[in-house]
């Protein structure tokens, strides 16, 4: 608690800062990958790189982004249409969402909020909030007056949860008010969670491949800090006990969280976000060098 004197004395405004780090709980006891456990080329199509990638122009990325985009949304619907399930429930092709979906995944893929699990844990907050909205609305007779009131509130708490959890993935706030708005996904009920499910899945798996060919996808799976257990012990320690920070150029070390710039490259740690234009700058310094 912070006391702070404004407009002379006497008075007094108290605040107070609310913050859940739930990373602070769930990154202990997430293991951190094995990398030097699977194979080059499969390792290479699910992110990662033992040297930096390359900045491509913003043609090829447009290139890639077209290219992407098509065949993930292609693809989720091709072969939603193809499920038995789906069809005897009159499922739609497509939930609306993915669209959005498709230009975070493939257009700005080193975006926070295009990474694996914000992608899916978002979706699936939205599913969750959406879904149980139109339940708890329906129990109202006069519920079709409500629509849109119930649209806004099952997006509304979805992007609180999305905050709270460190999952936020613009699309699942669509997917939320389409659950409580859109007749065709509406009726669909608990039912939507496959439909999300198999739509994520296919999504994200057109991901690997069509980003990892020039470009790199995604930057981290669950978050871009160290989940190594012994990091966080050597947090706890007294200064003189930590270790020396392991090199940038050891790939089978935990990742650094330093950015290097030597003469005609830099090095930009593990999950860090740059711009174009940032990176544009950083290649230029190291030019200079």
């Amino acid at each position: 608690m912070m006391a702070q004197s404004r407009g002379g004395p006497g008075w007094f405004v108290r605040a107070r800062t609310w913050d859940v780090d739930i990373d602070r709980f769930l990154n202990p006891v997430i293991p951190a990958p094995r990398w030097h456990l699977v194979p080059t080329p499969i390792a290479h199509f699910l992110g990662h790189r033992s040297e930096p990638s390359k900045t491509l122009g913003n043609i090829f990325v447009a290139f890639w982004s077209l290219v992407g985009a098509f065949c993930g949304v292609a693809l989720v619907s091709s072969i939603s249409q193809q499920v038995p399930s789906f069809k005897v429930r009159d499922a739609p092709p497509i939930i609306g969402s993915f669209g959005a979906a498709a230009v975070l995944e493939f257009g700005t893929i080193e975006s926070p909020l295009a990474q694996p699990r914000n992608a899916f844990f978002g979706q699936m907050i939205a599913c969750l909030i959406g879904v149980g909205v139109t339940k708890l609305f329906a129990l109202d007779h006069n519920a079709e007056n409500y629509t849109s009131l119930g649209g806004a509130l099952a997006c509304g708490v979805t992007t609180a949860l999305m905050l709270i959890t460190k999952t936020v993935h613009p699309p699942a706030g669509a997917t939320a008010l389409l659950a409580v708005t859109n007749p065709e996904v509406k009726k669909l009920g608990w039912f939507l969670f496959p439909v999300m499910l198999l739509g994520i899945t296919l999504m994200q798996a057109a991901a690997l491949i069509i980003n990892n060919i020039q470009r790199r996808f995604p930057l981290y799976w669950w978050t871009s800090q160290p989940l190594s257990r012994s990091r966080l012990h050597d947090e706890e320690r007294p200064e003189k006990e930590i270790p020396s920070v392991p090199s940038h150029y050891d790939s089978d070390s935990e990742p650094s969280r330093r950015l290097v710039i030597e003469r005609g490259d830099f090095v930009v740690p593990d999950g860090m976000f740059l711009s174009e234009q940032e990176r544009l700058t950083l290649r230029r310094i190291s030019q200079r060098l």
